[in-house]
C-alpha cells in the first residue's frame, strides 16, 4: 500500500477538516477527497463520516488509526536510517563472480548498491565456482557467488535460485544419445569444466554414483565455449539448462533425456564478516534483487 493515501488518512483524522489537512498536505480538497476514497475503496470500509461541520472518523477508521500510525512512523524511521547509511557506510566491497553477468543479476545489483551506498567501492574478481570459493577462503574476497552445494562452518551461504544441469551433445549423434543408457554415456567424448567448476563435480558424481567413469577429452572455463565445441560436433557436456533451451529449441544441439541435476546458485561469504558495513549493505540489496521468496522456480 502508497503511503501517501496513509498519510492523507492521519491528517484528516487529525483536524477533522479536509480544508485544514489539504493545507498541511499542500493539496487540494479535491486531491486529498480522492485520496481518502481511494483508500477507502482499497480497503472496503468507511474510514470517515462525512457530516456539515467536517470528517469524523468512522468505527473501522478509530480502529485502524493506531496501525496506520505506526506503519507511517516506521517507513519514516526507515528512510531517515537509510539516509544515514548512504551517507556513512563507505569503503572497498570485493566480489567474486562465475558465470555470466545476467545469469547472477550483477548489473541491478550493483546498480542498486551503488544508488543507495555510493561511497562503497566494488572491485569484480571474475572465476570458477571452485576458484572464487578460494578467494573467499583466503581472503581475497569478501563475497562471492557459488554454484552448488557447500557446508563450511566458517562460510555463510545465501541460496538464491536452482540452476539445473542437462546433458547435451551434437546434433549428429541425437539418435545415438535416444538410444543411449549410463554405459554408452559413459564411452563417448566429454568437455569438461576444470576442477573446482560446477560442472566438473556433478558429472563425476554423476557417473560414480553408477560406478562409472567418463572420458574427458577438451576441458573448457567457459559455458558460450562448451557450447560452441557442442555445436561444432566435439563432445558431450553438462549445461545449465536455461543455457541449453534455446540452442534445442532451434535444433542446434541434442538432449539426452535421462538426467536432470539441480544445483543451487549462492552468494557466500564469511560468517566472520557478516556485521562488516560493506557486507552488510551488500546483503540488503541482495534482498531486493533476489527475493527471498522467489526460490526453486521449479515449486
Amino acid at each position: 500500500m502508497e503511503l501517501t493515501p496513509l498519510r492523507a488518512f492521519l491528517a484528516v483524522a487529525r483536524h477533522g477538516q479536509l480544508v485544514r489537512a489539504a493545507e498541511q498536505l499542500h493539496l487540494t480538497q479535491s486531491a486529498l477527497s480522492k485520496q481518502i476514497k481511494g483508500l477507502e475503496d482499497e480497503l472496503g470500509v468507511l474510514l470517515f463520516a462525512r457530516t456539515p461541520t467536517g470528517m469524523v472518523l468512522s468505527g473501522e477508521g478509530r480502529r485502524l488509526l493506531p496501525l496506520a500510525t505506526k506503519t507511517v512512523e516506521a517507513t519514516l524511521e526507515i528512510s531517515t536510517l537509510a539516509a544515514q547509511m548512504r551517507g556513512t557506510v563507505s569503503g572497498g566491497l570485493r566480489l567474486g563472480t562465475i558465470i555470466d553477468p545476467e545469469s547472477i543479476r550483477l548489473g541491478p545489483l550493483l546498480a542498486a548498491l551503488l544508488e543507495f551506498y555510493p561511497h562503497v567501492d566494488v572491485a569484480l574478481q571474475h572465476g570458477i565456482s571452485g576458484s572464487v570459493l578460494q578467494m573467499l577462503r583466503d581472503g581475497g574476497v569478501d563475497a562471492c557467488f557459488f554454484l552448488g552445494a557447500l557446508k563450511d562452518p566458517d562460510i555463510a551461504v545465501r541460496q538464491l535460485w536452482l540452476e539445473h544441469y542437462v546433458v547435451v551433445g551434437p546434433v549428429a549423434w541425437e539418435a545415438r544419445l535416444r538410444q543411449a543408457d549410463w554405459s554408452d554415456l559413459a564411452a563417448m567424448p566429454w568437455l569438461s569444466m576444470p576442477v573446482g567448476g560446477s560442472q566438473y563435480g556433478l558429472v563425476a558424481q554423476m557417473f560414480a554414483e553408477r560406478g562409472l567413469s567418463h572420458r574427458t577429452s577438451v576441458q573448457a572455463d567457459q559455458e558460450a565455449t562448451m557450447l560452441e565445441l557442442v555445436q561444432s560436433g566435439v563432445a558431450l557436456c553438462l549445461m545449465r539448462e536455461r543455457i541449453a533451451a534455446p540452442v534445442l529449441q532451434r535444433g542446434q544441439v541434442a538432449l539426452w533425456p535421462g538426467v536432470r541435476l539441480p544445483c543451487p546458485l549462492s552468494l557466500l561469504y564469511r560468517r566472520a564478516d557478516e556485521n562488516t558495513a560493506t557486507l552488510q549493505a551488500l546483503l540488503a540489496m541482495l534482498q531486493v534483487v533476489w527475493p527471498v521468496d522467489e526460490g526453486d522456480p521449479d515449486s
